[in-house]
């Protein structure tokens, strides 16, 4: 199903001229501080028929892909095997455990596409900046030719909203680094899902959400529909699709991109529905 998927949308891409496909092995890389994005983007790359390894840095639970035939392509960085399981002390967590190898603070070397999601698209909660300056400059020393960023579209350095500055802060942080190519993905809001909301009220607002973040998961999707379509909220599934999708077979002019709900749809296909 996964290969159906990935061949049909690579047809589009080719028919639409906007993209050249290339079909090639890579390695990839993703850091994350939990949460169902995090955890869908990881699956989504194991899943992949071109992605051949996924070195995991953050809190990523394993449980989630203990099912999948391909959880042998997964392994840790070492340096994320310290002080990165949960309260609990659970096994299950993040970090290298008996029988399992753990890639080296270096091994990035080889990474040919690396994905930041350490704010989970939630603009009320920007990424740790000192975590995202280690990943970024990890990511920098290995020349990984292909870094993504997960942001939000009210990322502004300018902004006297504190996370909407942070922000802002880490997506200009990516950009000095000066990568051959930067993707910034900037959602206005990442649907969740009944589920994964954990029954907050907002299928944006994850388990633990502050309550205004719950308020704005409600309300915005009603005050959207007075605005462009580039703030349309986006389905987590459609997001990590577009994220892996553009690293395997998009390529740009441009060296940094900035990616709103109308690219996002592009990319995956679904333009007709912008």
């Amino acid at each position: 199903v996964v290969l159906s998927v990935f061949l049909s949308v690579a047809q589009r891409l080719a028919a639409s001229g906007g993209a050249m496909v290339r079909y090639k092995l890579y390695r990839s890389a993703v850091v994350c501080a939990g949460g169902p994005v995090g955890e869908a983007l990881t699956r989504q790359l194991l899943l992949s028929p071109l992605c051949s390894e996924v070195l995991a840095c953050g809190k990523i639970d394993r449980r989630e892909f203990e099912s999948l035939n391909v959880r042998k392509k997964l392994r840790y960085l070492a340096e994320a095997t310290s002080g990165e399981v949960d309260s609990g002390g659970a096994a299950a967590r993040t970090g290298a455990v008996a029988g399992e190898q753990a890639a080296q603070p270096d091994g990035l070397a080889g990474v040919e596409a690396a994905f930041c999601v350490l704010g989970g698209g939630r603009w009320a909660e920007p990424p740790d900046m000192t975590r995202a300056k280690q990943f970024a400059e990890l990511c920098k020393v290995a020349s990984v030719p292909h870094v993504t960023l997960l942001s939000t579209c009210w990322a502004d350095t300018a902004s006297k909203i504190e996370s909407a500055k942070r922000h802002g802060e880490v997506a200009e942080l990516f950009v000095s680094c000066g990568f051959d190519r930067l993707s910034i993905f900037r959602p206005s809001l990442v649907l969740l899902g009944r589920a994964a909301a954990g029954g907050l009220g907002g299928q944006g607002a994850p388990q633990g959400a502050a309550l205004l973040e719950r308020a704005y998961s409600v309300a915005f999707p009603i005050v959207r529909q007075f605005m462009p379509s580039a703030f349309r909220e986006v389905g987590i599934d459609d997001l990590v699709l577009a994220m892996r999708l553009n690293a395997e077979l998009c390529d740009t002019a441009e060296k940094v991109e900035r990616l709103d709900f109308v690219d996002i749809m592009k990319i995956i296909g679904k333009e007709d529905t912008v």
